[in-house]
């Protein structure tokens, strides 16, 4: 079972991740959606809407809703998917860079350490 809390803060994640990196507009998750649908994936889009609708269902009904299970996988998916990611090939190209660059150094220093004054 899925505690009203737990889902206030989930749907708080998803709303926060819309704002600052898809520049939605709005007060609640639907709205919010519809603000930036046009720059959402398809799919994305799909699944934001089933959150929507159960985050709905949760919050306006006494009752428990027996889909907790799929609203929490529904919540990572969508996290993991509208959250910022950088490349892993711009990660390795800079640490491959960086670690070229001190071999470099210290082979450069190893030869001519001899010829240096202080």
């Amino acid at each position: 079972m899925i505690d009203i809390e737990q889902v206030i803060d989930r749907s708080r994640r998803i709303e926060d991740l819309l704002r600052q990196h898809y520049h939605a507009k709005g007060s609640d998750l639907q709205q919010l959606i519809i603000s930036c649908e046009d720059r959402l994936p398809h799919d994305v889009l799909i699944k934001l809407d089933k959150v929507a609708e159960l985050n709905k269902q949760f919050t306006s009904s006494d009752t428990l809703v027996d889909s907790s299970d799929e609203f929490i996988k529904l919540c990572n998916w969508c996290e993991k998917e509208l959250a910022p990611r950088s490349s892993r090939l711009v990660w390795g190209v800079a640490i491959t860079l960086l670690c070229g660059f001190t071999l470099v150094a210290i082979w450069f220093y190893s030869v001519n350490w001899h010829h240096i004054k202080f």
